[in-house]
């Protein structure tokens, strides 16, 4: 057998028998554009790959399977892959996974040895994809098992959905009976993550019934929060005007309609089809990535599939499957610092890439923008590395936002910058009297920069925003939401590792975002505007037990209410302006009478957060006991788990026991 080279991802394969020869594809000349609020959400960077487990013919044969008895070696493939690219979802199809109601599978599977190979961390769901005859059991031979497909996501699924397709039989293909084949939609919700991770496997032998199918996972996957939709479509793209898969063109961006990179390939072939009668291999585009953020990386991995010639005499292939892996990352967040936290040397992530933040001496905490930073001149803030991979790689499209308030007597300093051996490849600083963003253009020591720089402000605090395109090959600095001027880059050099702010800075910084892709001008005005979230309005506010009587209004500018109990919940009313979002509130209340007093609770803390509600509505939580006569303050703002409003007016009450 040939070893395996490189470690592979997979997209699942429909069974070559079954998909039919197409003309190559032809790109839509208006493919659906990104919702414009991907910057608000988690990067969802997945691969999807039908690893052909449920085929099982002898090579030279239309359903011969590459690899079909190694799955430990497919397992290694699809890990390395997950560990090089940092991938946090993985969709497969055509798996052979273990069924323990029934007593089959074991590790004789798929699925078992891929997730011993993941390890700790990960967890999947699966769905049965049944065959034409009803039949589900893996085929035999060294699978054992149940066949369909698998979502696995490095986070907590805390549910998912099984949706059938309509697929209904076709009597040329089974004239003796009724086909019972399923074709399903499967979805996952992820604790923390707004994005809803689906695949499917379409199942179609005709345009007719192939129409019904994409017709049938439009309706399904449109009831789908934020879907990130992969999978076997069985078909090339074909037309504008008579693809089958038009409707989700029309819904939906698709990964691979856009060159992310110069030179980038576009609509990749992702499946290698020939058999002895048929030695000369066809290529065809069958596997897709949709998603509502839109994407900042596609690419099809052809090394990783069987693209020679399947015949009989031939030797074992080196690739794992018929089928090549489609890697895909969503729009989504590199990195986010909002330095909330009132205490520690630490500060969160929330873009979900765990690239928490450490302060080192001479960085302080400050209540300016409600929660701040402010460095002395010798301090900064390094992240941590997520793995072996860099999030933030400087070689692709990027975007740096943050507010920096510098010093009257603020000497040069870097706001943010990501060094490597050779320097920084990326810089943005206050530098005598002038923002700065600068890249460098050649990857040794001392090299020149390309720059754009702008007029600063001492002692105010500015938004500053720094872009790179690498198609369009240019950078670009806003100063509070305002173009300030552009320069041409294209020394697309090595990333450096980790991220550092404010190295040799003296002054305030506060929310520093880094995102995988040029920001557009609306999603940068919106993002300094803040007008993903509305902030939350205090309306119901205080909850009192039905059998106590008290004032629940919120009262504001030194007046306070009396809430005859010393256990209320507080409430509000928060809301998003994308109205298919998950948003919650967080609270903190705090004790005026005695600020000595423990504070019940804080933003970010035990019990601050509420439930979610999509798009708009009420949220509340349960507060521990309070102190009777003993007058509080409160807030709230709203979140969607990785962003968050301004914080709500602040209201009042006196607690009072009944």
């Amino acid at each position: 057998m040939v070893g395996v080279t490189a470690a592979v991802l997979g997209t699942v394969v429909a069974v070559r028998v079954a998909v039919p020869q197409q003309p190559p594809p032809i790109v839509r000349t208006a493919p659906a554009e990104p919702d414009g609020l991907g910057y608000q959400r988690e990067s969802i960077r997945m691969l999807t790959w039908n690893i052909c487990g449920e085929a099982g013919g002898s090579r030279g044969s239309s359903s011969y399977c590459p690899w079909r008895s190694r799955p430990q070696a497919k397992a290694a493939a699809i890990e390395t892959i997950v560990r090089e690219r940092d991938l946090n979802v993985i969709m497969l199809e055509e798996v052979c996974y273990p069924d323990d109601a029934a007593g089959r599978g074991g590790d004789r599977n798929d699925l078992a040895p891929l997730m011993a190979a993941l390890g700790s961390g990960w967890t999947y769901r699966t769905a049965v994809v049944a065959r034409p005859d009803g039949r589900s059991d893996c085929r035999g031979g060294d699978l054992v098992g149940t066949v369909g497909e698998v979502i696995a996501v490095r986070g907590a699924i805390t549910s998912s959905t099984v949706t059938p397709l309509l697929v209904a039989g076709d009597p040329k293909y089974y004239p003796d009976a009724d086909t019972k084949r399923t074709s399903n939609l499967l979805c996952v919700r992820v604790d923390g993550w707004q994005n809803t991770p689906c695949v499917t496997h379409l199942l179609h032998n005709n345009d007719t019934e192939y129409a019904r199918e994409t017709a049938s996972l439009k309706q399904k996957i449109g009831a789908v929060s934020l879907p990130v939709l992969g999978g076997d479509f069985n078909t090339m793209q074909g037309s504008a005007a008579t693809s089958p898969i038009r409707p989700l063109f029309d819904a939906y961006p698709e990964c691979d309609q856009q060159a992310y990179t110069p030179g980038d390939a576009v609509n990749e072939m992702t499946h290698f089809n020939s058999t002895d009668t048929a030695p000369a291999v066809a290529q065809q585009k069958l596997d897709y990535v949709f998603a509502t953020s839109g994407f900042t990386y596609c690419d099809s991995l052809t090394e990783f599939a069987d693209s020679n010639a399947n015949t009989a005499a031939a030797d074992d292939p080196p690739g794992l499957s018929d089928h090549a892996p489609v890697v895909a990352f969503t729009r989504g967040q590199s990195l986010t610092w909002k330095f909330d936290e009132t205490g520690g040397n630490s500060t969160a992530d929330s873009s979900d890439n765990d690239l928490t933040g450490t302060l080192s001496t001479g960085v302080t905490r400050s209540t300016e923008r409600a929660h701040s930073l402010r460095f002395n001149g010798s301090g900064r803030v390094t992240s941590g590395v997520d793995g072996t991979v860099n999030q933030f790689d400087t070689r692709r499209g990027l975007t740096v936002s943050l507010w920096a308030k510098p010093d009257a007597a603020a000497p040069t300093g870097s706001l943010i910058n990501q060094p490597d051996n050779n320097g920084s490849p990326l810089d943005v600083s206050y530098t005598g009297g002038k923002w700065r963003f600068a890249m460098v253009t050649a990857d040794a020591a001392g090299a020149a920069s390309d720059q754009v720089t702008a007029t600063a402000q001492t002692g105010v605090w500015t938004h500053l925003l720094a872009t790179y395109d690498p198609v369009a090959g240019k950078m670009s600095l806003f100063v509070d939401g305002a173009l300030a001027g552009t320069a041409a880059h294209t020394k697309r050099v090595s990333s450096g590792t980790p991220v550092i702010a404010g190295d040799g800075y003296q002054g305030g910084l506060d929310d520093v975002q880094l995102f995988p892709y040029a920001l557009t001008s609306t999603e940068i005005t919106k993002l300094r505007a803040g007008q993903s979230m509305l902030p939350a309005v205090p309306t119901g506010t205080v909850t009192i037990p039905a059998t106590s009587t008290g004032d629940p209004g919120c009262h504001q500018n030194g007046g306070y209410g009396k809430v005859a109990s010393l256990t209320p919940r507080l409430s509000a009313v928060v809301r998003h302006d994308d109205p298919t979002v998950p948003v919650r509130g967080e609270f903190s209340i705090w004790d005026n009478t005695d600020p000595d007093q423990p504070q019940p609770i804080r933003l970010g803390g035990p019990g601050s957060a509420s439930g979610y509600v999509t798009g708009s509505g009420t949220v509340s939580v349960q507060l521990p006991a309070l102190i009777a006569g003993h007058a509080y303050g409160w807030y709230v703002r709203a979140s969607d788990g990785t962003n968050v409003s301004t914080t709500a007016p602040v209201c009042h009450f006196v607690a009072a026991a009944s």
